[in-house]
Formats: C-alpha cells, sequence, structure tokens
C-alpha cells in the first residue's frame, strides 16, 4: 500500500513537471521517465521473485547507458576524421589491390604518383556559387570570407570530411581565377 502511495506521488510529481518543461524539454523527459520506469518495474519484479536478478540489473542499467551516451556523444565528432581516414586507407588498399590485377605492368612510379595525387571535383561557376552560398556578383573579399565560414565548418580536422573541404577549395580556386 505504501508503495503505491509513493508510486502515485511521484507519478503526479512528473505529470507537475512535464505540464511545465517546454516541448523539447518534454521528448527528453518521457525518455528519461520510461527507462526509469522499466527499471524500477525490473527491480520490484526482481525482489519478489518474478524476474532473475540478471534481467534486473540489465533494466536498471539502461538510464545509466542512455545518460552516458548524451554525455560521450558530444564527444564522438572527434573520431569522424579518424573512422574516416581507416576507410579511405581501406579503399586505397583495394584499389591498388585491383589495379595490380588489371594493369600488372604500371610501374610503381605512377602508382604512386596517382597516390598521391587528391581529387580535385569538377566545379562549374554556377556550382562553385552555390557550394559557397554567393551570389553571381560577389566580389573577392564575399568569396574568401564565405570560403572562411564555410572550410572552418567542414574542415577535416574539425568533423568534416576530405570530399567537402576538397570542395570548398575549389570552389573558391574556381570563382577567384575569375579576378585575375
Amino acid at each position: 500500500m505504501i508503495l503505491l502511495i509513493a508510486v502515485a506521488i511521484l507519478a503526479w510529481l512528473a505529470l507537475q513537471k512535464f505540464k511545465s518543461s517546454t516541448p523539447q524539454e518534454r521528448r527528453k523527459l518521457i525518455v528519461q521517465w520510461t527507462l526509469v520506469a522499466v527499471a524500477l518495474a525490473a527491480v520490484l519484479l526482481a525482489i519478489s521473485g518474478r524476474l532473475h536478478w540478471v534481467g534486473a540489473a540489465i533494466a536498471a542499467i539502461l538510464p545509466i547507458a542512455n545518460r552516458l551516451w548524451r554525455t560521450f556523444g558530444r564527444h564522438i565528432p572527434w573520431l569522424a576524421p579518424l573512422i574516416a581516414k581507416h576507410a579511405q586507407a581501406r579503399q586505397q588498399k583495394k584499389d591498388n589491390r585491383q589495379g595490380q590485377q588489371s594493369d600488372s605492368d604500371q610501374s610503381g612510379q605512377d602508382q604512386f604518383q596517382q597516390q598521391q595525387k587528391p581529387h580535385q571535383p569538377n566545379l562549374t561557376i554556377a556550382e562553385a556559387r552555390q557550394v559557397l552560398s554567393v551570389s553571381a556578383d560577389a566580389t573577392r573579399e564575399e568569396i574568401i570570407g564565405a570560403h572562411r565560414r564555410l572550410i572552418q565548418k567542414f574542415h577535416p580536422d574539425r568533423g568534416g570530411n576530405d570530399y567537402l573541404a576538397s570542395r570548398i577549395n575549389a570552389a573558391k580556386a574556381l570563382l577567384l581565377k575569375q579576378f585575375d
């Protein structure tokens, strides 16, 4: 009986908190309360002998795992460049194996030069303007400013990738050629 009263009081407090929160906070609250409710139900079932203690332990870990995921989730972007470099190295190895099988007479120097040569995307002037989000009559300073803003956001060292950075750099180079 005391347990039911405690649950009723907690439900009432949760409802009051839910009513006073913003819509963005409500979604978080629903997820948190659901995980806590599952954990409490599992613990109560384990205490009463209706659930194995391992199941209760797993259910009790869910809210903790959710909080840890949100805490460490914001530190994950620094892993993206490492994952991208690993995938790029794996793709280069695969390409090298396929290249050796199909073109066994190609010299080692040519292969080295192909690997060292970065892929430069072919852009039209309209695409370059679209990439940098500048108008057709943009000045040199506007192009440089747009490039600086985008490259800071999408640079591989800051969680971006090589492809986007190369497109941004190619767009800047193409648009600045018009001023020379």
